[in-house]
């Protein structure tokens, strides 16, 4: 009786539809000038720092949307900046991603990437000024 309350119960469970992968894309300022980090970075903060060095943060524009494999996705960013983004099929805990990201008409970036699950990918862009914008991308289950 048990094992037949035990295998309903897993029945159920596998029923439950699955939550689907989101990308999340934010644009970032990196500068040097005097200021503080955005507190909405502080998760891949370190990983900014490691990668480009500079002192401050901030985010700028942010979009997430879930992925659906074979489907392009717009995100705006504000400032001018789009990313689309186009999931490729799952392989284990990485994301496969066609990545364009454009400033106004002017592709800046085309590649074919791949996000661990819950990892980031940083993209550094233009130049403005003493500052840079960065690009950065992440998949979360």
């Amino acid at each position: 009786m048990r094992g037949i309350w035990v295998l309903a119960a897993l029945m159920m469970l596998s029923a439950l539809p699955a939550k689907a992968a989101e990308v999340q894309a934010r644009l970032i300022r990196a500068s040097n000038e005097t200021g503080k980090s955005d507190p909405s970075l502080a998760d891949i903060q370190g990983k900014l720092k490691e990668k480009f060095g500079y002192k401050f943060y901030r985010q700028l524009g942010a979009h997430q949307q879930p992925l659906t494999p074979g489907t392009k996705l717009k995100m705006d960013l504000g400032h001018n900046f789009q990313v689309f983004i186009t999931p490729q099929p799952t392989e284990k805990r990485q994301r496969e991603l066609e990545l364009e990201w454009y400033s106004s008409k002017t592709l800046l970036v085309r590649s074919v990437v791949k996000v661990v699950e819950n990892g980031h990918l940083l993209v550094k862009g233009p130049e403005v000024g003493n500052d840079w914008i960065v690009l950065a991308v992440s998949v979360r289950n």
